[in-house]
């Protein structure tokens, strides 16, 4: 080992063995399995090629509503949204590999990385970055949303055709690991700087092979990127043989993450379908704040309907396979033919309480990573869009060539 150059010290009689915990606090082991994160040869941008690193980085491409998304597109010919679909790069030929054949990307060998960047009120937030190995059905491995089977291969085409992870999927992990990456300075090397955004590359062997094998008895919760996780299983379904996803790994443990409900904000119209559709109704009185203090409070299956006229707490049978009120509203939106692209999904509670009057509003139950995990565990998922995990992982800090 060379700690001089890493920085990376392993203690005396090395890195501990893993040991792991469900939600329920049991002791569990489960070495049969191989590990679920891997070091990859990570694609890093070369500032002399490139330009200023903090232009290069992007949200999340479903962040991204169309004005933006083109202000970022215009902004540089190298900012990582080029990369997210073939159109976008305007060339026949994946533009991944244009660029590094002009020295716009370096390839690192395989590594770990932590990224830290801004978190969300206070603080900062850190993400280990790796490569998922996706089979068909690895019971460590637990999806909470549904996902729409068009737009799953729509996501594995576009992978296929761009040949590169430009953005990590985010995956929770509860169970605590040996090496405390969420410190990663004694670890590695720090690679990049930019806005407040340092990656560190961990390449010392002992510390790569104590993550790799720790990662064989967790479990990951897919929090953000769940088509892109779908995408990866379809593939691995139609080879026969294990994906490799880029994904980024928020330690819950060390740095309980930022957990909130997506609201709707709907027409009139969608949020009476979903009153006429409720098996229960129970109508509120009170202002914006009685309304935080009930969203923060219902159960599982219970959702409030906001509109001008006043608000109701609403329960309603599940539907489409999927557990909570955020499956029971949506399908209740659809049945009343309010189309898909009329409803606004928003995580912050004083936009969607400030919307009513011209839109109506459907409140959320309040998720938390511990209901969700004993939801996946028990084979069950949450309604789509139903959860808000924040901050999610930059698009561009590392990449990963498929």
């Amino acid at each position: 080992m060379d700690s001089a150059r890493t920085g990376a010290r392993a203690p005396a009689g090395g890195w501990p063995t893993p040991t792991t915990f469900d939600v329920h606090g049991d002791d569990h082991r489960d070495a049969s399995g191989t590990p679920l994160l891997r070091p990859f040869p990570g694609l890093r941008y070369v500032p002399d090629v490139a330009g200023p690193l903090d232009r290069l980085l992007a949200p999340p491409h479903t962040e991204l509503d169309k004005t933006r998304r083109a202000a970022f597109l215009a902004s540089s010919p190298y900012v990582v949204t080029h990369l997210e679909r073939p159109e976008y790069g305007g060339s026949t030929s994946p533009l991944v590999l244009d660029w590094l054949n002009r020295g716009v990307l370096l390839q690192d060998p395989a590594s770990f990385y932590v990224v830290r960047q801004p978190g969300v009120s206070s603080g900062a937030r850190h993400f280990l970055l790796g490569t998922l190995t996706v089979t068909r059905d690895d019971p460590r491995v637990h999806p909470h949303e549904g996902v729409f089977e068009q737009a799953v291969v729509a996501r594995l085409q576009r992978l296929e055709a761009t040949m590169v992870d430009s953005e990590p999927v985010l995956v929770v992990d509860s169970d605590p690991w040996p090496v405390p990456w969420t410190d990663p300075a004694p670890l590695g090397h720090h690679v990049l700087g930019a806005g407040g955004v340092d990656v560190w590359r961990i390449r010392d062997p002992q510390v790569v092979e104590a993550l790799a094998e720790a990662s064989r008895t967790h479990r990951f919760l897919i929090a953000d990127g769940h088509h892109r996780y779908a995408a990866a299983v379809l593939a691995a379904h139609r080879s026969g043989r294990p994906q490799d996803l880029l994904v980024a790994v928020a330690a819950e443990s060390a740095e309980p993450v930022d957990l909130r409900a997506l609201h709707r904000i709907v027409p009139a119209r969608a949020a009476q379908s979903v009153l006429d559709a409720a098996t229960r109704r129970r109508r509120l009185v009170g202002d914006h704040s009685v309304l935080a203090r009930v969203q923060a409070s219902l159960g599982a299956d219970q959702a409030v309907v906001v509109q001008s006229s006043g608000a109701e707490v609403v329960e309603g049978p599940p539907a489409d396979g999927a557990s909570g009120a955020g499956a029971f509203v949506d399908a209740a939106i659809r049945a009343g033919g309010t189309p898909n692209d009329l409803v606004q999904y928003q995580g912050d509670l004083d936009v969607v309480l400030d919307a009513v009057g011209g839109h109506a509003a459907v409140l959320l139950p309040h998720p938390t990573v511990r209901r969700l995990n004993r939801l996946v565990q028990a084979g069950g998922l949450m309604g789509r869009k139903t959860t808000w995990f924040r901050p999610k992982p930059l698009a561009g800090t590392v990449l990963r060539l498929r």
